[in-house]
């Protein structure tokens, strides 16, 4: 019984990209959350992704989901391409609706570039803004 659940999980966390005469390609879908986290902070105006529900941190407490990747989720359409959600939140004063379409066009550019995949749809949900306060500077005599 436990065999078939992980079993179970297991495939719901991979996606079958190719096959060919050498084989078949398989991208986990955290390996696509990392790639969507990561085209995501990169993007002017991102500070963060968004935490995840309660139930996310717990997870990730306990050793399953990595903080890295809560705020993204990954399924696929009925033609297998990827439909993307994000949760981020955004520097105070940016164009928030400009920020979120940067965002979709980095994570889109990046997932396909990366897994030669489609991806049919990437959602941002501003889900916070913050005002980011300028680091202290070191004024200390050197």
């Amino acid at each position: 019984m436990q065999e078939n659940e992980n079993q179970d999980e297991l495939e719901a966390s991979i996606s079958i990209q190719e096959d060919s005469d050498l084989g078949s390609i398989h991208i986990n879908h955290e390996v696509v959350a990392t790639i969507v986290s990561l085209a995501a902070r990169e993007v002017p105006g991102v500070v963060s992704l968004a935490g995840g529900s309660i139930r996310d941190g717990l997870t990730g407490f306990l050793g399953g989901r990595r903080s890295d990747i809560v705020g993204v989720s990954i399924s696929e359409d009925e033609d297998k391409n990827y439909v993307i959600g994000v949760k981020v939140i955004l520097l105070f004063g940016s164009p928030l609706a400009k920020v979120a379409e940067d965002i979709q066009i980095a994570v889109r550019d990046q997932v396909e570039n990366m897994t030669n995949k489609d991806v049919a749809r990437v959602d941002v949900v501003v889900d916070g803004i913050k005002r980011v306060e300028p680091e202290d500077e070191d004024n200390g005599d050197d």
